[in-house]
This record gives C-alpha cells, structure tokens and sequence, in this order.
C-alpha cells in the first residue's frame, strides 16, 4: 500500500540539478568567510587581460584567487582565513559571457568558447563562499538600460545607481561587457531578460541552453540572497527579545508603575527610523527588480514575463542583444579568404585593402546591395541557392530547431519549454510569493498574486496545468498559497451555479471542499476544463491530508460521488479522448485517495 501510495503522491524532488555539491548545512558554514577586495597587482593584472580579450585568463586568475585557502588539508573544514572576491564590475562581465553571443552563439575564437564555463564556475563560487550581500550583487547585478534617458542624471545621482555601474563613468575595458555591451545594459530590466530567456526556451533552442544557466544562477542569487536577509531579520527580532526580557522592570515593582514605566519610555534606537523593521527585506535583490519600474501595470507584466511563451503576446520581451538569433559566420567563407595568396606580378594582394575586418560585426548579415542583374532573378537565384544548401547539407539549424520544438509541444509540456523551464518558471513564482507576504504593502497581496497566476495558468493546455498545480511539484509554495491559488483557478473555471465560500472564508477546511468544491463541475463542457477541475480538487485534498486535515467521512464520500458523476456525465461523448484518460485518472486517484489513505 505504501509503495502505491508513493507512486500516486510522490515526495518533491528538484527539477533540475543544485547550481554547486554543498550541502546546507555546508553553505552556512562556508559564507561565514569575510570578503576581501582585490590587491591593485591583481587587479591591474585582470583588467590587462580583459583588455587583451583573455577572458579565460581574466576568470581563472579571479578563480584561483577566490578558491585559494579554501579547505583546511587537516581537519577537512572550511577553513576561517578571508577569501579574495572579485570586484563588482568583473562579477557583471562574467554574469554577461554567460549570454552574450560573441562568446555563445556566435563565438569563434576558443578563448571565446571557453570563457562562459569559467565565468560559471566563478559567479557559483562568488555565491556559495561569500553570498549576494558581501559580493555586492546588488551593485554587480543592476541593470541601467535607462541610464542614457531624459531621466539618466537623476537616476545616475541616486545612491543606488551611483558607483561603477553608472554607464557614464565607465571608461576602457569596463565600458564593454561591463557596460554598453552587457546584458545589465541591453535588457531593460530583469523582466524584460526572464521574458527572452524563457522565450528562447520555446522558439530557440541554441539560445536557451545559454540563458538557462544565466536564469539559473540568478534565480539561485535571488533566492539565497532572500533566505539570508531572512536569516538576519530573525536573528535581530530575537535579539530585540532577548534585550526587551532584560529591560523589563524586577518583580518588587507594582504592574501598575511597570505600564507607566513602559509607557513613557523612551523609543529604542532605530524605532523612529523604520516602525516594521522589514527594511533589511526592502534592499533585496529581488524587490529592487520587482520596484525597478513603477508604471502602471507592474505587476501583471510580471507575470507576463514568467509565462513568456514564445508566442505573439510574448512579442514585447524581444532579444536582449542585437542580432542575437541570427546564425554564425560560415567558417569556410572565412577559410577561403585566409587561402588567398599574394602575387604582386599578377596584381593579386591577397586580403589587402579588404572589409574582413568589418566581417564579425556583420555576421550573419545579408548584403541588402542590390547586384547587376534583375531583381526578380536574384530573387529566384537566392531561392534556389538555398534550396541547395538545404538539399546538400541536410537540415539548417534554425530547421532543427523547429523540429524540435515541433516535437516538444505534441507533448504538451514544450508548450512552456520543457521541465527546465517550467521548474525556473515555479522558482520565480515562489519568489514572489515571498515577497508578497513579507512586504504586501510594498508589493502586492499574496491572494492578488494567486489570482494573476491563476489567470495565466487555467488555459494552459492539461500536461502543463498537471505540472504546475499539483503540490508535489512546487516545492517552493506553503500550503497557504498553494491552496489560494487552487481556489482562484477553481472559483475561475467552476460552474455559474455552485455555490460560493462566505466572504472573509479564506482558510479551507474539510466542510468547505464538501459544500462548495466537490459538487461542481467545469463551466464549460469540455472535457479538459472537467478534467482540470478534477486536477484542483485533488490538489486541494492532498494539500489538507498532508496537514492532517481530512478524513473520510460519509459526507466527503457523498459529495466525491455527486461531482464525479456530473463531470463526467458531461464528458460521455468523449470517452476514448486524451482529456477523458486525464479525467478518469484524476477521478480513480480521488476514490483512492478516500478509500484507502484517508483516516
């Protein structure tokens, strides 16, 4: 029995593997190293790298820097000595050779090649020894697209935005991947770069297997960079506990002199400053990316940017880099000009007052000059042209890649880009519940979060909609907002007639799923919107069995009974569907569930 139980309600496991092999107990030990800036040697001796276009070379000095006195060779431990982190800027340039095409797509040289590997293994190293907070990620990690603006010089004047990362004053090697170049500049904000990423996981396949590590290792960012402010702030409402017991008055004093005394107190050190004390929550990374841009509709662009689906609506998270999708010079255009000799008798001067020199920034580039001939037979010529190339290598890439989205979205997941996507996907959304109830005021309320999302996920197609209500499959939620967001995608797709929770009821109970969940069916008579209210209802039974909430009376019984029937007397002509399998299935678990788990 429990070996089935185990296959019908499997325990949560990551959708993708930890960014680095530490533990957490491990984690906390290694970020009580304290930073160190660089040495001016070192420093000078990175820039000069850099300048050269060594980039290898630049991130395995910082590598080698960072890593050195790690472990202790004795005991085994993390060792107490300081460790050197690179500077903000160089922590920039190496988050952008994640993504940029000279070094992904489009790169040609091997050091070009090889840099966003290291660069990786850096930023994961900067993170696990140090943290955000001493590594400055905040300042590495801003982005200032609209630094240039009619706003630019009050922005750039702002605390926040001025140091290193202020595009104007960045001069020599900082002012191209660091800078102009870089994926800080390029993208308007984080939104606008999870909107292309998670686009590329859809439409190109090249592309996202780059921004998949990028939006990777920052949703990692983002995430420790919330758990250790959270850390803090327990650790300080503990400590102003601990200081409030010492402060109270001995026991010969009467209670009533013990009020006035409390009463015309003098306000601790900070009070007045900030009453709630979730300022420590306000300078994270992720609320500085969420307040980034004030206009209106904010937040529901946000979640247009977590759900970008490749697909025409997506249309406003375009690439961050120019030219980015285009394909990569062809080698053998490049390798037979390298074959051209000189013969000075014969007029022949080999590359010598040639543009190959202009030929990396037009890569990819058709020229637009029309040549001697007529249009419509250049046009026909390119046609057939490329029609042979097709024949006579095979495939394109950009065809295999169609192909294999083609394929990836019969499956129904590909709809959203796959496991990888879906789980960065949760990972962010997980995020914002967290900041929506720690900071609502700030923010927005965790219910008006649940019913933004709920409105993005009820006409995703069954597999996705599987994937992303079921409880075992977003680790990241509570059971509070996991239960929020089933009843906003239930109270969306229910049928007019069902009857509605009183107002103010939020906590779901037992009493509630028999009354005003388990006798309904969908609105619409479509077998997969039934199936998906199947999917809820069994969301939402597992939610409350797994907080010892539910057991099998004869009610619940009735109740599983009366829907199960109208649902799927609505679904009849269907039967030997897809959606129909989705349907039974989800009822069979159900009457499992009731009949064998619950108490």
């Amino acid at each position: 029995m429990d070996r089935f139980y185990n296959l019908l309600f499997p325990k949560a496991e990551p959708a993708e593997p930890p960014a680095m092999a530490i533990n957490d107990e491990s984690r906390k030990e290694v970020r009580k190293r304290t930073p160190i800036p660089l040495s001016f040697e070192l420093m000078r001796q990175t820039e000069i790298f850099i300048e050269e276009t060594l980039y290898p070379q630049a991130f395995t000095l910082l590598l080698d820097a960072l890593s050195s006195g790690n472990v202790s060779s004795e005991s085994g431990t993390v060792a107490s000595t300081p460790v050197v982190i690179p500077q903000p800027q160089h922590l920039a340039i190496a988050a952008t050779m994640l993504v940029h095409p000279f070094t992904t797509t489009r790169a040609r040289l091997d050091a070009e090649k090889e840099a966003p590997n290291i660069a990786l293994r850096l930023l994961r190293l900067t993170n696990a020894l140090v943290g955000p907070t001493a590594a400055q990620f905040h300042t590495a990690f801003a982005f200032t697209h609209f630094e240039t603006s009619r706003n630019g010089k009050l922005r750039a004047d702002s605390p926040a935005l001025n140091g290193t990362m202020c595009e104007d004053k960045r001069t020599g090697w900082e002012a191209s991947y660091s800078g102009g170049r870089s994926v800080w500049n390029e993208a308007e904000d984080f939104w606008h770069a999870v909107g292309w990423a998670l686009n590329c996981s859809v439409l190109h396949q090249a592309q996202w297997k780059h921004w998949h590590l990028w939006l990777q290792f920052m949703c990692q960012v983002l995430e420790d960079d919330w758990e250790d402010r959270a850390a803090k702030y327990t650790q300080a409402q503990e400590e102003e506990l601990l200081q409030r017991s010492h402060e109270e008055a001995p026991s010969g004093v009467e209670p009533a002199e013990q009020g006035i005394h409390k009463k015309s107190g003098r306000p601790r050190k900070g009070d007045a400053k900030q009453d709630d004390g979730l300022e420590i929550y306000r300078q994270s990374l992720i609320f500085q990316y969420i307040t980034s841009n004030d206009t209106f509709g904010r937040d529901r662009r946000i979640m247009r940017s977590i759900f970008a689906d490749g697909t025409p609506r997506s249309a406003e998270f375009r690439a961050v880099f120019e030219d980015e999708i285009k394909n990569p010079r062809d080698k053998s255009s490049s390798n037979k000009k390298k074959r051209v000799g000189v013969d000075l008798s014969k007029g022949e001067y080999g590359d010598y007052q040639n543009d190959s020199h202009e030929d990396y920034a037009s890569s990819g580039k058709e020229s637009s000059r029309p040549v001697a001939m007529a249009p419509g037979r250049q046009l026909r010529q390119t046609k057939r042209s490329r029609r042979a190339r097709n024949t006579k290598g095979g495939a394109t890439d950009s065809d295999a890649e169609l192909t294999d989205t083609a394929v990836d979205h019969n499956n129904g997941i590909g709809s959203l880009g796959g496991y990888n996507s879906l789980a960065l996907r949760q990972r962010l959304l997980g995020l914002l519940f967290k900041v929506s109830a720690t900071l609502p005021k700030d923010f927005t309320s965790p219910n008006e979060i649940s019913h933004m999302l709920a409105e993005n996920i009820r006409d995703l197609p069954l597999p996705v909609f599987q994937h992303m209500v079921t409880p075992s499959n977003l680790p990241r939620l509570g059971p509070d907002e996991h239960c929020s967001l089933c009843q906003s995608l239930f109270r969306f797709m229910v049928e007019s007639s069902a009857r509605a929770p009183p107002p103010g009821n939020d906590l779901l109970t037992q009493s509630d799923l028999e009354k005003y969940y388990f006798p309904y069916k969908a609105a619409s008579p479509s077998t997969a919107s039934n199936a998906k209210i199947s999917i809820l209802l069994e969301a939402m039974m597992t939610l409350l069995h797994n907080e010892k909430m539910m057991s099998a009376t004869p009610e619940l019984k009735e109740a599983a009974r009366v829907g199960v029937e109208r649902r799927e007397s609505a679904c009849h002509s269907h039967s030997g569907s897809v959606e129909a399998a989705y349907l039974r299935e989800s009822h069979f678990r159900i009457w499992f569930m009731i009949d064998f788990i619950l108490p």
